[in-house]
């Protein structure tokens, strides 16, 4: 998706992507402990989940109204032209940090047009494009782990096994930062969670009392005993008919601190 709304009243907090992945950046470097492996290679992963909507930087700066909802356009909104082109990009930058961070920015595609991507519904110029485009990103991964290959540094992290594990570790903090960002008051499940090796669980994120502020993970991933996590949206008051007025109004809403603790069931 593009910009998060988590609902206020007939009102929304706007999150930006960029701020949703640094949310999951911060999940990821807290991950960790006897039954939940650290990413490994530590500094590249959590990076790469950090940057994992890189993206779409040039979009937030200027969002597109969709008319229908009177808000900002959401991922699924955006015509397969858009999308592709804003992960093509997010992926040149990503590599401005590092190819393994590049690699898992290009992996979370995958990951979003398996997810998203209904290739069966879209127009067969929409479906070939996307194809073309995951075509070509597939190209890049495979010239990514070509690179690195000779680096000892990256030779645990280059294994199919490997790499598999660190695109569903950025694809589960990419899950728990979207609740998160949404203010979940009630569960949601988190599916296919590397542990140790290959092994794979479902994490139940949930809110005991209603507070999407305070969440509880089961079974727990991280090295503490509680985590804090912070991003920042803005308060976005009404709907819009007039796109310049909607950017306006994202310019001028008033920043929101969205702080969130998650505790050990």
């Amino acid at each position: 998706m593009t910009m998060l709304f988590r609902d206020v009243g007939k009102d929304v907090i706007a999150i930006p992507q960029p701020s949703h992945a640094w949310l999951s950046g911060q999940l990821l470097r807290a991950w960790g402990n006897g039954i939940f492996a650290p990413p490994v290679p530590y500094e590249e992963v959590c990076l790469g989940a950090e940057l994992h909507d890189i993206g779409w930087l040039s979009w937030e700066g200027e969002p597109t109204l969709n008319p229908q909802t009177a808000r900002p356009h959401s991922f699924q909104e955006l015509g397969a032209a858009t999308h592709t082109s804003l992960w093509t990009n997010g992926v040149r930058r990503a590599l401005a940090f590092g190819r393994y961070p590049a690699l898992l920015v290009s992996l979370h595609a995958d990951t979003i047009y398996g997810s998203f991507f209904d290739f069966a519904k879209a127009s067969p110029e929409d479906a070939a494009m996307v194809r073309r485009f995951l075509d070509d990103q597939h190209r890049f991964q495979r010239a990514c782990i070509e690179a690195l290959s000779g680096n000892p540094r990256y030779t645990p992290a280059l294994s199919p096994q490997a790499i598999e594990r660190n695109r569903l570790l950025v694809a589960a903090v990419d899950r728990m930062s979207l609740q998160i960002g949404w203010g979940l008051t009630g569960e949601a499940c988190i599916p296919n969670v590397p542990t140790i090796g290959e092994a794979r669980t479902e994490i139940r994120l949930r809110s005991p009392s209603g507070d999407p502020a305070e969440l509880v993970a089961d079974p727990w991933p991280f090295t503490a005993d509680h985590v804090e996590v912070v991003c920042e949206g803005r308060f976005l008051r009404g709907r819009f008919t007039d796109e310049r007025a909607m950017r306006q109004a994202l310019n001028d809403a008033e920043p929101v601190t969205i702080s969130t603790v998650l505790k050990h069931p």
